[in-house]
């Protein structure tokens, strides 16, 4: 998942909580963790989208995991949608994980899917536009790493990795090939059976010289099970997984 994120560039921007954090994690409703969409119809997930956004104009029990669930729905709608809808649906996302925060504000869930979801902005929007997003997508994405990054199959390790892989490094950027290493790694440690974990890592091995380490891990992607977003991903990283072991 997340294959767009060449445009970011990357400053980091660690947020620190003070000790009344804990109490508030405490006191945090319960929220449904993230699953792996079955159906990754448009159509269906649009109509998702449409019924929960209109559950959420009046209070709720659930209230929470609505909000969660739009944020996740809006972000892979805009991954999966033409060109011209995709900002529409990142928009929601931000909009609707803004909204998360305020509910459940020293959870992951927020600061996940709202960096997400302006990285889908950021890319939409240009170079110039993702530079001045760039403090903010990766001050969530610290957030949620700090907060659990096991998150969504490793998500944190594996979002902040894939950035420092596709950042030019200094004095352009801050691509760093053996950080992007570092978060690869751990993602693949916390979620071994996820593929784009594996992908991301090989790709990177790859970079560094290490050809069959890099050859293993898309082996790896081959027998992964799981992807993050929903089943169409996990196909389209083997078949990239089975094209890079053709090339290389």
């Amino acid at each position: 998942m997340l294959k767009t994120f060449a445009l970011i560039l990357l400053v980091l921007s660690l947020a620190l909580f003070s000790g009344s954090c804990a109490v508030h994690r405490a006191e945090a409703p319960a929220i449904k963790p993230p699953e792996e969409e079955a159906d990754c119809s448009i159509p269906v997930l649009q109509d998702e989208l449409a019924r929960l956004e209109h559950a959420l104009k009046g209070p709720g029990e659930g209230r929470v995991n609505d909000l969660l669930r739009v944020a996740r729905l809006s972000f892979l709608l805009g991954e999966l949608s033409p060109k011209e809808e995709k900002s529409r649906y990142f928009e929601k996302g931000e909009h609707y994980s803004q909204l998360l925060l305020r509910e459940k504000p020293y959870g992951v869930e927020g600061h996940y899917w709202l960096a997400l979801n302006l990285c889908g902005l950021a890319e939409q929007g240009g170079a110039r536009r993702g530079l001045k997003m760039v403090p903010e997508i990766v001050e969530e994405l610290e957030k949620a790493l700090k907060e659990n990054p096991a998150y969504d199959q490793a998500g944190p390790h594996r979002v902040l990795g894939r950035i420092y892989f596709e950042c030019p490094s200094w004095p352009l950027s801050v691509g760093n090939i053996p950080q992007a290493y570092s978060h690869l790694s751990a993602a693949v440690a916390i979620a071994p059976e996820n593929s784009t974990n594996h992908l991301f890592l090989a790709e990177t091995l790859f970079k560094m010289g290490k050809t069959e380490e890099a050859r293993q891990e898309l082996q790896m992607v081959l027998n992964g099970t799981r992807n993050a977003l929903c089943r169409k991903f996990l196909e389209e990283d083997r078949q990239e997984a089975l094209r890079l072991l053709q090339k290389k």
